[in-house]
């Protein structure tokens, strides 16, 4: 499928590719494409299941600088759950055990060691 932004920038247009066997677009609005986002993630999250995670090492992303987000303990691991609002995917949690939050305050201290020409620098991406 194309996905094209109307030009009112309130709905975007999902049109069937040529050779697909169908024709035709569906028009939808920020909801129901958000809907549709959650739906594919959670189908394809059921399709990976039982796979291990492939390594994140050389992997392309898109980073996230402007987003709400909110740190808790996971009652379940008692690990901590870190969730944020990303802008493609909606509100994303991860949850890091124990060993993997040492991790995390190791390199975060570490970050906090940054010698930086600027104070200004510290809220900038490196």
């Amino acid at each position: 499928m194309q996905v094209t932004r109307a030009e009112d920038g309130k709905t975007v247009a999902l049109t069937f590719l040529e050779g697909s066997g169908v024709s035709g677009s569906i028009s939808l609005d920020e909801a129901q494409l958000s809907q549709l986002i959650t739906s594919l993630g959670l189908a394809h999250a059921s399709l990976v299941e039982k796979r291990p995670p492939p390594p994140i090492e050389g992997a392309r992303f898109t980073p996230v600088y402007t987003t709400n987000w909110a740190l808790q303990i996971d009652a379940l691991t008692e690990g901590s759950m870190l969730a944020f609002q990303h802008p493609a995917y909606g509100p994303v949690g991860v949850v890091f055990g124990p060993q993997d939050v040492e991790q995390i305050i190791r390199g975060l201290q570490k970050q906090r060691t940054m010698i930086r020409s600027n104070p200004h620098d510290a809220s900038q991406p490196s």
